[in-house]
């Protein structure tokens, strides 16, 4: 898979790191040289300084056969727009947009962010899901990973058991028989 990821701070650079190890195309856009050579020198990507918005700036990053970019700059405005041109421009089917600013993920504004208005198809916010990860910590304290369903109503829970627990390869539908509190 060919993968932009424009910013190349700690952010861009862990997802980078990331795709890089499982062997996708990766292209790091930042505007500051030195990050850019930071990633070129240390993961193997490749890099263009540049500011990720800019047409032409995509267009030197491969943005016409890309298949994802991924907007991770220090400025919401600017992963906006660079999803916006991805989109609008070079047809980039898959666009990612880090949004820090609490205003931009309400409710209420969802559907900004349908194909229509601004297409950004997934928008991470790295403090929210730090803080969102700690909360399901202090939750679930013996869990490894915790995921929510259904608005609350199920939960999920990653724990490491040892190879004699007696729940081991045990059904699903037989654990409420074992555990009493167990909603299944």
């Amino acid at each position: 898979m060919k993968v932009i990821i424009c910013g190349a701070g700690q952010v861009g650079w862990q997802i980078a790191r990331h795709l890089a190890s499982e062997s996708n195309g990766v292209t790091v856009v930042d505007n500051n040289p030195e990050l850019v050579q930071r990633a070129v020198d240390t993961l193997d990507v490749s890099g263009v300084v540049g500011f990720a918005s800019y047409p032409d700036v995509l267009e030197s990053a491969g943005a016409r056969d890309a298949d994802m970019i991924v907007a991770a700059t220090h400025s919401d405005e600017v992963n906006m727009v660079t999803c916006q041109v991805a989109h609008s421009i070079f047809a980039v089917p898959r666009k990612i947009a880090r949004l820090r600013a609490n205003s931009y993920q309400q409710a209420i504004y969802s559907d900004l962010y349908r194909r229509e208005h601004m297409p950004i198809d997934v928008v991470i916010n790295p403090e929210r899901e730090v803080a969102e990860a700690a909360l399901r910590r202090l939750y679930a304290p013996a869990t490894f990973d915790t995921q929510s369903f259904l608005d609350g109503k199920a939960l999920l829970v990653g724990i490491v058991l040892d190879p004699d627990c007696p729940v081991l390869n045990t059904p699903l539908r037989q654990l409420t028989e074992l555990f009493s509190t167990l909603r299944a």
